[in-house]
């Protein structure tokens, strides 16, 4: 392999390629990035055995060939050096040679051959996504899903198709995040599990236009420009979630967004780390959250609202309605609630979405 590609094309690559590669892994090749000069191209390619990503960069190809490097060290290589241009050219099949400029390095790697087959989704269904509405979908509802590995169903979010429209739904069991938009053409099929790292490295793409999504009997395919994220459907059943959205929450408080946040956040400051649970009490146009700790001390906050119902109150994970809160782009959100012992579901005022919600538990303090 001899090739010579762009310092800024090469780079703009491999920064997505790091949140694939294992850290800390038994695999040393999972720690890897594959390198590939082919048709005058420098192919790309990371993966954890369960999320993939490939993609690749024009070049100036003298020689085919194939390397895996380690990803780390051959990033902050590619990132310290200042040239325009960077050479890569293989020594033998475990060494590769970089010069930019009038920087030289040679790296120890391993042979292409050791590097994992990806998976391919071979599908003729092929549906066309705005990436700009995949994303925002994304951002969303992430923060509901479950990090807790015993609960692996929940490790993800369940991507729905109905007919000319898309739905994305995450849950830990304490919180539950739902966003549903139109879209053209779409039809309606059984919704699969997207595990949680192939959402983040979604949502950190930069690019525009319209992805593409295909799946298969194991595997969903996101191509997104010259990269393809592949990720194996996590297994499980996703739990009814139609059944922990209240229909009988008949009470509406309304509130600016930005000052509900900063007054919650406040008041957490108070909570304890075992105990991380705010009360909020509802009167006519007043809403005051209040916090107690026997080791710390007590906090109460006052602020203003759009509410006319009777007296209310309910305990609440501040973290929850903070992470709910951070993810609306209005000013102005509603939370419609029943009692202390029925769950809050939180809306945002005038959005773009078709529909978008949140509903979060109670807590007895």
């Amino acid at each position: 392999m001899e090739i010579r590609v762009k310092r800024s094309s090469l780079l703009s690559e491999l920064i997505p390629m790091q949140g694939i590669v294992e850290r800390r892994t038994t695999i040393p090749v999972l720690s890897h990035i594959l390198l590939r000069a082919e048709d005058e191209r420098l192919h790309l390619a990371s993966t954890d055995l369960d999320v993939s990503l490939t993609s690749s960069c024009e070049a100036e190809q003298s020689s085919a060939g194939a390397i895996a490097v380690q990803a780390r060290k051959f990033v902050e290589i590619i990132r310290a050096v200042n040239a325009e241009d960077v050479s890569l050219e293989l020594e033998d099949e475990k060494r590769l040679r970089i010069d930019a400029g009038n920087s030289h390095f040679k790296i120890n790697g391993l042979a292409a051959e050791d590097f994992p087959t990806l998976p391919q989704v071979l599908s003729d269904e092929e549906l066309t996504i705005p990436f700009d509405l995949m994303k925002r979908a994304i951002g969303r509802v992430i923060f509901a899903v479950s990090t807790e590995e015993s609960r692996f169903q929940l490790n993800g979010a369940l991507l729905k198709l109905n007919d000319g429209g898309l739905e994305l739904v995450a849950t830990d069991g304490h919180r539950l995040a739902l966003i549903e938009n139109d879209l053209p053409g779409c039809k309606a099929a059984d919704g699969v599990l997207v595990p949680r790292k192939a959402l983040q490295e979604l949502q950190r793409f930069e690019d525009e236009g319209d992805m593409s999504f295909r799946r298969s009997e194991h595997h969903l395919s996101f191509r997104l420009g010259t990269r393809e994220l592949i990720c194996r459907i996590l297994e499980g059943t996703f739990p009814d979630y139609n059944r922990v959205i209240s229909k009988e929450n008949d009470r509406q408080a309304v509130f600016d967004k930005k000052a509900l946040s900063q007054a919650v956040q406040r008041v957490a400051l108070l909570t304890g780390d075992r105990t991380r649970a705010v009360r909020l009490a509802l009167v006519k146009g007043n809403l005051t959250i209040t916090a107690a700790n026997p080791d710390l001390g007590e906090a109460m906050e006052e602020l203003p609202c759009d509410y006319d119902g009777e007296e209310l109150k309910i305990g609440m994970n501040p973290d929850y309605l903070v992470h709910f809160l951070s993810a609306l782009d209005t000013d102005k959100v509603r939370l419609d609630l029943k009692d202390e012992n029925t769950q809050c579901i939180g809306y945002p005022v005038d959005g773009e979405d078709k529909r978008y919600l949140c509903v979060i538990m109670p807590m007895r303090i």
